[in-house]
């Protein structure tokens, strides 16, 4: 090269090389001083940290010790304000009980008078009979006197009278109204009563007349003539609320009521309540947002049970106490106070003396901070630049798996690769692909990918009107992230439906994109759950986005004769199949004509009805089941011949129903076994229902091969064996609730298209190993 001067060997320099001089100055220079500093730091946030936490134990311990005794002292005060229900509900049933029929309806307006005068929160007074007749004493909503009520039959027509007296018992006036058919036996206060024989609450309601929240407490009573009768007592919410709030726990401590299915019966800001839930006591439920305390601590008080429960939330420390009320009906006590309320000074103590502390070596952080800057940021661009590399090698692996899938633009074939590869470059939980109704009303998954399972699922379907606010996130049509899908509003009902069985958090919501009459619409979408890259994947998220809108756009020009479902006689209709069976334990069958023969067959649908022993209501022996029998039986034989099913077999408290028993495939089979499943569950439900008995039945399905043939001498009994017949019997045994259809994979595969299926997960079955579970819901 011209103009350059050539060096020596000895003048060549290795920039990468240290000598140990360099090495030994640095240590010196730089670690020891660092090292120094840190140690000096530890050692005294060490003592600090000691203190702060000795001190806090101290106090949180006097706090509990303090706080049970305040629980007691409420709960003693809430058991006395709602004793006045509880406790003249019995006095009532023996003064009232043991009166004269003749001055029963007096003992009744004497009682109630005087009650309404002394005690403050009740509201009303009832008092009704197994003959109709009603009584009511109440406050008068328009002064400080009483309303005596009484329903009474003018003829044909009956009417409501109503006498109005002052506060010295002075009859102002009396009044008539329509009753407008009103039958206090059909009330709940009174069916529930009856029904459990004993004191019960019912759940708020909202009173005619001052349009405030009561609850009725109700007690049967039968008086000295025998009639049945039921005395119920109205008490006030709103002043239950106020009394609440009128407590001293502490300087921002709260305390709240639920009953036991989770709905809030008094407490803190009980009218907020009111209005948020428009006056509908069935909605008046904990928001999460406003009330997350008492969610947090009314979660940890049904796993945990009553008691003292520190918690932390929002990053603040609280202090919950949870107690189960007596007298009531399994009605919780809540309190909720921060622990700042109590142990603040302690926080300041200790906060105080760290501050002293970090004067003293602040110059010296700060040096050890100047020193250690430039190194951590060449170490996160550099880390950044491997991520990104990583990353990018990533994504390019799996759209080269994309690009290699054969058919993944047919809309016939399953786009398994999508969801898998997508889960796979965004680490996601689960990736979720929706195709949107041509109407808008649902969104159905085409398929779900669990990356922790390892398993796909589909055939899902939402519905607008259940998650009208995840719809509108949907048609937006930008990309959205949410950290917490439980506490933001448009995605609040899908992590309830979808992702709160997989305890997932975060959501991120992509729109696909189609074309329809020359402009852009949404057709579907894409969720991925827990994705901490969701944001270095929007390159990749775009085209699959892209190829899911070709397959949905596939799918809509599919003709309507191939998704169609057959069912019944059209399910068979142009087939010969052979004539139905039915076995000799249910029925004397019919000579059947023809012989399908003996061995494999390849395509039968089995289902297998298990019954349990029923429990009649009536205590009755089990002769009363007969004609009960006999009805079930009788519809189950109207069933396989409407579906043609080939086989029902009875064999001890299982049913057992056979389709698809041909040489050649029947691919009718299982949606014949399908439709016949889906109404004897109906049938059976409501032969049940009218006979007063809980379902005792559960359904279980399987669809593959079997092998089958007549056995014995005339008359031969047709009987069939194999894995489906075993794997249908564990799907009934294994079923989660009565009444409800569990299927295998098999079937789930086979009918998914057509109708609507909830995951129940894997099971393991011996000699079949470990499958998927799933429930058949109805048809789409």
């Amino acid at each position: 090269m011209r103009g350059a001067k050539l060096l020596a060997a000895n003048e060549i320099v290795d920039p990468t090389e240290q000598t140990d001089a360099s090495l030994r100055q640095k240590f010196i220079q730089v670690v020891i001083p660092v090292a120094t500093v840190v140690l000096i730091l530890a050692a005294i946030g060490g003592i600090g940290w000691h203190s702060y936490r000795t001190t806090r134990e101290g106090v949180l311990k006097l706090t509990h010790e303090l706080l049970q005794s305040v629980q007691r002292y409420v709960v003693q005060d809430v058991t006395g304000y709602i004793g006045a229900a509880t406790l003249g509900g019995s006095f009532a049933q023996d003064f009232i009980g043991h009166a004269p029929a003749a001055v029963a309806e007096r003992a009744f307006y004497a009682y109630g008078a005087s009650m309404l005068r002394l005690v403050p929160q009740i509201q009303s007074y009832y008092l009704a009979d197994q003959n109709g007749n009603f009584l009511l004493v109440e406050r008068d909503p328009n002064g400080k006197g009483l309303e005596y009520t009484q329903l009474k039959t003018d003829g044909k027509q009956a009417v409501f009278h109503h006498d109005f007296y002052d506060e010295s018992g002075k009859l102002l006036r009396s009044d008539e109204n329509p009753t407008g058919g009103y039958d206090p036996r059909t009330r709940p206060w009174y069916e529930n009563t009856i029904q459990k024989k004993g004191f019960a609450w019912t759940p708020p309601t909202i009173y005619a007349n001052t349009k405030m929240l009561v609850v009725t407490g109700a007690v049967p009573l039968v008086g000295t003539d025998g009639v049945q009768r039921v005395f119920a007592i109205n008490v006030s919410l709103n002043q239950l609320s106020q009394f609440l709030d009128g407590l001293k726990i502490s300087q921002n401590g709260t305390a709240i009521i639920l009953d036991k299915n989770g709905r809030i019966i008094a407490g803190h800001d009980f009218e907020k309540v009111v209005v948020r839930a428009h006056g509908d006591p069935t909605k008046m439920t904990l928001d999460p947002t406003a009330q997350g305390t008492f969610r947090r601590i009314y979660d940890i008080y049904r796993v945990r049970g009553p008691g003292s429960h520190p918690f932390k939330y929002e990053g603040n420390n609280y202090i919950g106490m949870a107690q189960t009320l007596p007298t009531s009906d399994d009605w919780a006590l809540l309190i909720v106070a921060p622990e700042n309320d109590f142990a603040s000074f302690a926080r300041q103590s200790g906060r105080e003396s760290l501050q002293f502390s970090v004067i003293i070596v602040v110059l010296a952080v700060v040096l050890a901070g100047l020193l250690g800057r430039q190194g951590q940021r060449a170490e996160r661009l550099t880390r950044q630049l491997a991520f990104e590399r990583a990353q990018t090698s990533t994504q390019t692996v799996a759209l080269q798996q994309v690009a290699l899938t054969p058919d993944i633009l047919d809309a016939k074939d399953e786009a398994l690769t999508l969801t898998e590869e997508l889960a796979r470059v965004s680490h996601a939980r689960r990736v979720s692909l929706w195709r949107l109704l041509h109407d808008g009303t649902a969104l159905i998954c085409e398929d779900s990918y669990d990356a922790k399972e390892e398993a796909h699922s589909g055939g899902f379907e939402l519905s607008r009107k259940d998650m009208e606010d995840f719809f509108k996130l949907v048609d937006a049509g930008a990309p959205v992230t949410v950290a917490s899908a439980a506490g933001d509003p448009r995605t609040a009902a899908y992590e309830r439906m979808v992702m709160r069985d997989n305890s997932t958090t975060s959501l991120t919501v992509h729109p696909i994109r189609g074309t329809s009459q020359g402009h852009s619409d949404i057709v579907g979408a894409i969720t991925m759950e827990d994705a901490p890259f969701a944001q270095h994947v929007s390159y990749f998220l775009e085209i699959v986005a892209s190829i899911a809108s070709i397959r949905f756009s596939g799918m809509a020009e599919l003709p309507a004769a191939e998704s169609a479902v057959p069912t019944g006689n059209d399910a068979v209709s142009g087939q010969v199949l052979p004539p139905p069976r039915i076995d000799e334990a249910l029925m004397q069958a019919p000579k059947v004509g023809g012989e399908i023969g003996e061995g494999l067959f390849p395509s039968v649908a089995v289902m297998v009805i298990t019954f349990s022993d029923p429990v009649m209501e009536n205590g009755d022996d089990a002769s009363g089941l007969l004609s009960l029998i006999d009805k079930i039986a009788t519809e189950v034989q109207d069933i396989a011949v409407r579906y043609s099913l080939f086989s029902v077999k009875v064999a001890g408290h299982r049913l057992i129903c056979v389709a698809g028993c041909t040489k050649e495939p029947d691919p009718t089979a299982i949606w014949r076994l399908a439709e016949a499943a889906l109404v004897l569950r109906e049938t059976c439900m409501t032969l049940l229902s009218t006979a007063n008995i809980e379902p005792i039945f559960s359904i279980g399905m399987d669809f593959g091969p079997a092998m089958g043939g007549d056995l014995g001498k005339e008359p031969k009994t047709f009987n069939l064996w194999g894995e489906t017949v075993t794997l249908a019997e564990l799907m009934a045994q294994g079923a989660p609730d009565v009444g409800t259809i569990e299927v295998t994979e098999r079937v789930y595969q086979a009918l998914r298209e057509h109708y609507l299926f909830h995951s129940r997960g894997s099971f393991y079955a011996p000699r079949s190993g470990i499958g998927r579970v799933y429930v058949l819901a109805t048809r789409r």
